[in-house]
């Protein structure tokens, strides 16, 4: 029969997904929940790139559902209900014995009208870890839990001595209660080994994590961004930031005044901010966004006029350029919202922000460079 899997990337999910497969089951869907404050999944932390290159090579189509905790239940079943109306009577669950994992996905399935599948239920956890490595899948433990296990596990393939020795540590051998996670690269269910590489490590509450990046193309990368796949709204978006912020770099240097100075080096470093925010959620504070305000409408108080040509001093022209390059910058955060994805409201406004900032700053400019600028009517 047609199935869902819910697929969090791990060991449980993939050898779970391959034992519905060898069955005769038919997969129709990744079903993946993604945390929309984190921009990473809520089980495992995967970035939506790896899980996309994962959906590829298991050439089984992913569904993120994008969602916050405490709508985490309902947009479950949202997904179950788009899986029935497209043909599966079942959802396929990696979980091996934990009485309230099982109630819950039974419960979301029941209330949508299909059954809720446990391929691993009954077996040994010990033995879900043995059968996934003589299986042939590659996994390696991406987050412990240091309450009990030691992060030198963090990167480490498992293996059956590994295993052993998570176990003998006093850690649940499968860390089925959330001691260690996997990521599963390759295996028999794989066309070809999810190329990836760990970010530096990440400590939160009790959780280090090791953050999954794609694997880049070249040996040499003149941006990593350069070489992903996929989402080139992502990279376009980074490459625009890197130039505007270039060219807010070279304004600074060509303009004497101290306070404007000091006033571009604190904005090139929030059009730099830019890319992180976008990629992983906000990263610029609320102290900076409102001085990012602030500044702006004294800027905008101090205007001889409402619209001019974009020209004048030399300053200021340059000025008028890192506008557009924001504008388009809002034009891409427009093109990934229309292409379903959410973007943060506070980023939106920090962009839009940037493009007054720059427009207000040239009559500034033009002022101090004794520039007399004729405003001219709007006509489009």
């Amino acid at each position: 029969m047609k199935v869902a899997i819910s697929y969090s990337g791990g060991k449980e999910s993939a050898l779970a997904l391959y034992k519905v497969i060898n069955a005769g089951h038919e997969p129709i869907a990744l079903i993946n929940t993604f945390n929309t404050d984190e921009n990473r999944s809520h089980s495992h932390g995967l970035p939506s790139e790896v899980l996309e290159r994962v959906s590829e090579s298991l050439n089984i189509p992913l569904w993120l559902i994008k969602t916050s905790g405490k709508d985490y239940a309902e947009n479950f079943e949202k997904a179950l209900e788009r899986a029935k109306e497209e043909g599966a009577e079942g959802c396929v669950f990696g979980d091996v014995d934990i009485e309230g994992h099982i109630n819950w996905c039974s419960e979301r399935c029941e209330n949508v009208g299909i059954e809720a599948i446990f391929p691993l239920f009954g077996k040994t956890r010990r033995d879900v870890v043995h059968e996934l490595i003589d299986s042939g899948f590659i996994a390696n433990i991406s987050t412990v839990n240091t309450q009990y296990l030691s992060d030198h596990f963090l990167g480490q393939r498992l293996t059956k001595e590994r295993a052993e020795e998570i176990a003998l540590s006093g850690a649940c051998i499968c860390g089925e209660n959330g001691e260690y996670h996997t990521f599963v690269s390759d295996g028999p269910i794989f066309t070809k080994a999810v190329e990836f590489s760990f970010e530096e490590k990440l400590i939160r509450d009790n959780y280090a994590m090791l953050p999954l990046r794609i694997a880049p193309k070249y040996k040499y990368e003149a941006c990593p961004l350069i070489c992903e796949r996929g989402d080139n709204i992502t990279c376009d978006f980074a490459l625009l930031v890197d130039e505007t912020a270039s060219w807010t770099g070279f304004l600074r240097s060509i303009i004497v005044d101290t306070s404007l100075r000091e006033e571009l080096h604190f904005v090139c470093a929030v059009v730099y901010n830019l890319s992180p925010s976008f990629r992983r959620g906000m990263v610029l504070t609320e102290d900076e966004m409102q001085r990012l305000e602030e500044i702006t409408w004294r800027h905008k108080e101090s205007a001889a006029a409402t619209f001019v040509l974009p020209m004048g001093a030399r300053s200021a022209s340059l000025a008028h350029v890192l506008r557009t390059k924001c504008k388009g910058l809002v034009r891409l955060l427009c093109r990934h919202e229309d292409a379903g994805n959410e973007v943060d409201s506070h980023l939106r406004d920090v962009v839009n922000l940037l493009s007054g900032y720059f427009y207000y700053l040239a009559f500034r400019l033009n002022e101090l460079e004794g520039v007399a600028e004729t405003p001219h009517i709007l006509r489009r």
